[in-house]
């Protein structure tokens, strides 16, 4: 009997001895292959700009996107509620419609597919209309408008491009910018002559050179913008996310695109970005 003990503890022992060489050539095997990973080639400014200029972002985009929204409230004493957030928060979907360079359509949905909210902005020009309230609330495409309702103060020119991913739109001359290669990342700063520029930094992926994370020009502080991975659909890339965080981190909306929805460059109507006051719609002005 304990010659029996002897030899199934001497099998065991040994089992666990092949596992255990197993596991570390397995482990060996992954860390040689991504220590064998070559680096990615030395890359000039000319070189890189030469590819992103050629890249093509959408013109145009049309789907149902996940939509987080966090407001932090209007400015004290102004008496303004955010109809869209009354708890200061939306989590959801929504109905999403973008055509560069400044066209927006945003409808928000309750659980059941109804519009909480329609949002429209072009040009200049803003409104959002709130269903529950029957209330139309007007203003322009800055902090009047976007800003009040999305909690993030940027020109309808910029944030529409921004969502629709093309990041170049806000870089003006890319001589302005500082050109860094970090360890794991190209970095752009905004140097002399970029003062007219609305983009402060943007750090970009140093294989793919998608941006990561950005900085933009804001009346107060800068704004934040991240991106998610890029796809793409025929020779158009778009993001899968954007999440643009206002002056202070106290503002945040977050959209995440579905990878197999929404059209890219679909043709619009100018009326889809019109929004006329409903019969008995109380009108609210946005002021700054």
């Amino acid at each position: 009997m304990a010659r029996v003990e002897r030899v199934v503890a001497f099998s065991l022992s040994r089992v666990l001895r092949l596992l255990l060489a197993f596991s570390f050539l397995g482990l060996a095997g992954c860390l040689g292959h991504q220590a064998g990973e070559a680096p990615p080639p030395e890359v000039s400014r000319a070189e890189m700009f030469r590819e992103l200029r050629q890249r093509r972002y959408p013109r145009a985009y049309r789907g149902v996107a996940s939509m987080r929204l966090r407001f932090s409230g209007a400015p004290a004493g102004s008496g303004f509620a955010n109809p869209l957030v009354p708890e200061g928060s939306f989590s959801g979907r929504a109905v999403l419609l973008l055509r560069s360079p400044d066209s927006l359509r945003l409808e928000p949905l309750s659980p059941f597919g109804a519009p909480l909210m329609i949002v429209v902005a072009r040009g200049g020009s803003f409104r959002a209309y709130s269903p529950s309230r029957n209330a139309i609330y007007a203003g322009g495409t800055d902090t009047r408008g976007i800003g009040r309702i999305l909690g993030i103060p940027l020109d309808s020119r910029i944030f529409v491009k921004l969502l629709l991913g093309d990041w170049l739109a806000a870089l003006g001359d890319e001589k302005n910018f500082d050109f860094r290669r970090l360890e794991s990342a190209y970095s752009l700063e905004a140097g002399e002559g970029a003062e007219k520029s609305v983009l402060r930094s943007v750090t970009l992926g140093l294989r793919d050179w998608h941006p990561r994370k950005m900085k933009i020009r804001a009346r107060r502080g800068a704004i934040l913008v991240r991106y998610g991975a890029f796809l793409k659909t025929g020779d158009v890339w778009r993001p899968s996310s954007v999440e643009i965080v206002g002056p202070g981190g106290e503002n945040r909306l977050h959209v995440s695109y579905s990878s197999g929805q929404g059209a890219v460059d679909a043709a619009f109507s100018d009326e889809l970005f019109r929004l006329a006051p409903p019969r008995g719609a109380e009108t609210i002005w946005l002021e700054g």
